[in-house]
């Protein structure tokens, strides 16, 4: 399974346009929105006409909604989440052991606007980075993320 990975698009139109061309070329299986702004998942799937997951960011108006995502893909489990709620700024070890305990060996997190790949205790935790306003001089991004059986394969993609 191809999952295709974007967050912090902040009301971009111009990186939400970029973002949907990369998944019209890719054709994943599943795309995923990791938050700031959420909404913006709403104009996705008006350009894209599919379905994008979700979940809120720190950005987001989201009372009442889930603000993690638990998936079963193939035969390895993915935990999804914004970031703000586990520190991700300060250090990945909170994100890493909530993901432990829900038994996900890859957690994928935006919040910190750089793109990035880490492997805390056995989690293998993915960041996309910011389709519109990167940091650390990074260029914008988005990933995607290929699943088969247990194996992965992560790829950052620049905008």
């Amino acid at each position: 399974m191809r999952i295709a990975i974007v967050s912090d698009t902040h009301k971009s139109m111009s990186a939400i346009n970029r973002v949907c061309e990369k998944i019209e070329m890719e054709k994943p299986d599943l795309i995923l929105h990791l938050g700031d702004v959420m909404e913006d998942a709403d104009a996705m799937e008006a350009i894209l006409d599919r379905e994008v997951r979700r979940v809120p960011g720190n950005c987001d108006y989201a009372y009442g909604m889930n603000h993690a995502l638990y998936m079963e893909v193939e035969d390895t489990a993915v935990y999804a989440v914004h970031g703000h709620e586990q520190g991700v700024k300060r250090s990945l070890h909170l994100l890493a052991g909530e993901a432990a305990r829900k038994g996900a060996k890859i957690a994928l997190y935006g919040h910190t606007h750089v793109a990035g790949e880490e492997n805390i205790g056995g989690v293998h935790l993915l960041n996309p980075g910011s389709a519109a306003l990167p940091k650390n001089g990074q260029k914008k991004s988005m990933a995607f993320l290929e699943i088969r059986g247990k194996a992965f394969s992560f790829e950052i993609v620049h905008l």
